[in-house]
C-alpha cells in the first residue's frame, strides 16, 4: 500500500506503507497482545525512501500498553547512512518515524506502524513511501 497523491487514501492508511524487514517477530495492524515483560531487546535497521537512505530524523519505539502504561518510549537518531539502533522492551511496540521537513497528507511529520520485538537482536528495516 502506498500513500497516493490527491488524498485518495487517508494519511493513516498511507502510514501502513511503512515496511518492517524482520529477522524475527512480525509487524501488523491488528490489535497487539499486551505484553507485561520488562525484558529488553536490541532493535536496529535502516530507514530508506526511494531506495536511498534517510539521513536525518528519529525512530521511536513505544512499548507502553495497558499492562505497562507508564513505560517511556525509546528514541534512536537516524544516522547519515540511514541506520539506527535502539534498546526497547519485547512485545508489540508502536514505531514512529519522524523526519524533519517531511509531512504526511494530514500535515503530520510522523509515520507509524506496530512491530513485534522478540528477545535478542531484531532488525527492522523501514521503507518510507
Amino acid at each position: 500500500m502506498t500513500l497516493r497523491r490527491g488524498g485518495r487514501r487517508a494519511a493513516s492508511l498511507g502510514l501502513l506503507a511503512l515496511v518492517c524487514g524482520l529477522t524475527t517477530g512480525g509487524c501488523g495492524s491488528g490489535a497487539p497482545y499486551a505484553e507485561s515483560s520488562q525484558t529488553e531487546a536490541t532493535v536496529s535497521g535502516r530507514v530508506t525512501s526511494q531506495d536511498k537512505p534517510v539521513t536525518t530524523g528519529q525512530v521511536i519505539f513505544d512499548p507502553s500498553n495497558v499492562k505497562r502504561p507508564k513505560e517511556p518510549a525509546r528514541t534512536a537518531e537516524i544516522r547519515k547512512d540511514g541506520t539506527y539502533e535502539v534498546t526497547t522492551l519485547i512485545g508489540a511496540n508502536r514505531v514512529t518515524v519522524a523526519i524533519p521537513g517531511r509531512l504526511t497528507k494530514a500535515g503530520s511529520p510522523y509515520i507509524q506502524q506496530i512491530c513485534d520485538v522478540q528477545s535478542g537482536s531484531n532488525t527492522f528495516d523501514i521503507t518510507i513511501p
